[in-house]
């Protein structure tokens, strides 16, 4: 019997000794800690890499479109390739060329942006119906909701441009906060062209 009082009396002076020690807590909190640390400094990479590859898109996207409104085409070369070219060599930098989407359209003055092609409303209902005359603006051969013409357009005419790319995050874990892993970065721009 006094082996097990003994023995009791033991066990609970070490469970009082260990209840005082503090030797460890540091590395059980920061186990706990330390998922939620790690995924916010992963974060953080993320975001300023999203942001410097959207910093070069615009750049890019700024210099190909000056370049644009000049008329200037390279030697060898046309006038959509010599734009793109500067696009895509720009935002070699940071970003993969191959994948920079580009799109433009062309307007003849800054109030025909967004647009419909003018039509004669016969019947009165505010839209346009088949068979209803229209002014083909863009010359395609029909009525568009969008006047503007896809290219580069001509001199003095007004060009929006847009300029997309697929961002896709380096860490899978920031990735499955977002749809397909990524987001598109998209760079917008408007310019007059000069009297080439």
């Amino acid at each position: 019997m006094a082996s097990n009082r003994q023995m009791a009396s033991r066990i609970r002076k070490r469970a009082k000794r260990l209840g005082r020690d503090e030797g460890g807590s540091t590395a059980l909190e920061f186990a706990m800690i330390a998922p939620i640390l790690f995924l916010l400094i992963m974060g953080v990479i993320e975001i300023g890499m999203l942001l410097t590859a959207r910093g070069i898109l615009e750049h890019a996207t700024y210099v190909a479109t000056r370049l644009g409104r000049t008329g200037f085409v390279e030697s060898k070369s046309t006038r959509d390739a010599t734009i793109r070219k500067e696009l895509r060599d720009r935002a070699a930098l940071f970003l993969d060329p191959s994948k920079v989407h580009i799109s433009s359209v062309a307007y003849t003055g800054f109030d025909k942006i967004g647009d419909p092609e003018p039509f004669t409303d016969a019947n009165g209902n505010g839209a346009r119906d088949n068979g209803e005359n229209f002014t083909d603006v863009n010359g395609n051969g029909k009525w568009d909701a969008d006047q503007g013409a896809n290219g580069y357009g001509g001199a003095k005419e007004i060009v929006v441009y847009d300029v997309t790319y697929p961002w896709t995050f380096f860490t899978p874990i920031v990735g499955r906060f977002f749809p397909q892993g990524g987001l598109t970065l998209e760079a917008h721009a408007i310019v007059k062209n000069e009297p080439y």
